[in-house]
């Protein structure tokens, strides 16, 4: 098994991704996601043990580590992101050191107002890599059913708050178009019961008539017992229904992302989201991300699934994500990657006679570990 799988080419010495809890709090309440009240007590956690924001510090320590290998930093966790306070001079200083930057957003700090378009042209010309909107829906009432402000519409309607949200794309991809920088543009849906019958139309929505570089259809997860979310609600069934009870292939996570939380806890993949892995390594308070990333705890998960074993360690004797298939070596973020590049250097070449050097993710190919 070690001739087919191993570290990705790029990862040997550091994770091609370095994933960050970025924020815990929201102002959304969508029902899917695992750090909604009722889902899980996660967002407690943090808040009874002052993390809920990622601390600035540490993501210079991070950021300067990840930039000379252009590694991904991307900003995501349990709450929205562009809430934290300094986040765009974070984006800014990662950039100005080489790291590629990935924030997964709701958008919505992103406008209407002044002050929030300044925040997304910064953002934009920062030279941020992939901007991905999470919208989980093409039409209004799924989006306020899916995506409601914390405390529901009050009286907003719930045509006003998907236009305004819908602007706050079209508003990214004119920045972009003004200042000629290859920002990736991409929408992200939730493969789940609510959008049954909808999914191809919002699609051609995002892609025709929005114009995004490509829309994300991200399985249903329901994080297995760090939640309370049930495997039901996904609209591929089918993927939960049979569940082996072992599985050989590895799962790719710890070839090549690492996770850290608020607090500097490394979890051993975004499955592990209460981060109950991280009593298995050192903090990244105290140690390089790099050290952290050849230690001796990722090196035996790595070895326990290259000799296929991985189903006998925790947590991924009971991970879904990985034995449904979705944690597979043909995931998604790579060809998002691919997919939106080339529509990217289309747009830019044919809109504005520009050509300009758009990442592709030549350099992660697989290589095998000796």
């Amino acid at each position: 098994m070690n001739s087919q799988f191993g570290l990705r080419r790029g990862a040997e010495e550091f994770p091609l991704m370095v994933v960050m809890s970025i924020i815990y709090p929201c102002n959304f309440g969508c029902p899917m996601c695992p750090y909604t009240d009722g889902n899980s007590d996660i967002r407690k956690f943090y808040r009874e043990h002052k993390g809920e924001l990622f601390p600035v510090k540490l993501w210079e320590s991070i950021a300067d580590e990840a930039g000379p290998y252009g590694a991904w930093m991307r900003c995501t966790g349990g709450g929205e992101p562009m809430l934290h306070p300094h986040m765009v001079e974070m984006i800014e200083y990662a950039k100005a050191r080489g790291a590629r930057i990935w924030i997964n957003t709701n958008g919505s700090m992103f406008g209407p107002h002044k002050v929030q378009r300044a925040k997304l042209e910064r953002v934009i010309k920062a030279g941020t890599d992939l901007i991905e909107f999470s919208m989980d829906a093409g039409d209004a009432q799924t989006y306020a059913e899916l995506r409601p402000p914390r405390g529901g519409l009050g009286s907003k309607s719930a045509e006003s708050w998907w236009e305004g949200q819908v602007d706050n794309v079209r508003a990214a991809l004119a920045l972009r178009k003004e200042y000629k920088i290859p920002t990736r543009v991409v929408v992200s849906i939730i493969r789940q019961e609510a959008i049954e019958g909808k999914l191809q139309e919002a699609i051609d929505f995002w892609i025709k008539e929005v114009g995004v570089d490509e829309v994300i259809t991200r399985k249903f997860l329901s994080w297995d017992d760090n939640t309370a979310i049930p495997l039901g609600n996904a609209l591929d069934k089918h993927l939960y229904k049979d569940l082996p009870s072992e599985k050989e292939q590895p799962c790719v996570w710890p070839f090549e992302r690492l996770n850290v939380d608020t607090l500097g806890r490394i979890s051993l993949c975004g499955q592990d989201i209460s981060f109950r892995t991280s009593e298995l390594f050192p903090n990244a308070n105290d140690v390089s991300i790099k050290e952290i990333w050849q230690g001796e705890t990722f090196t035996w998960y790595r070895k326990k699934h290259l000799e296929g074993q991985g189903s006998e360690c925790f947590p991924c004797r009971g991970c879904s994500a990985w034995f449904a298939g979705v944690r597979d070596w043909e995931h998604g973020w790579l060809k998002v990657l691919k997919t939106s590049g080339e529509h990217l250097r289309k747009v830019l070449s044919e809109d504005l006679g520009a050509e300009v050097e758009i990442y592709t993710p030549e350099a992660a190919r697989l290589i095998s570990t000796k």
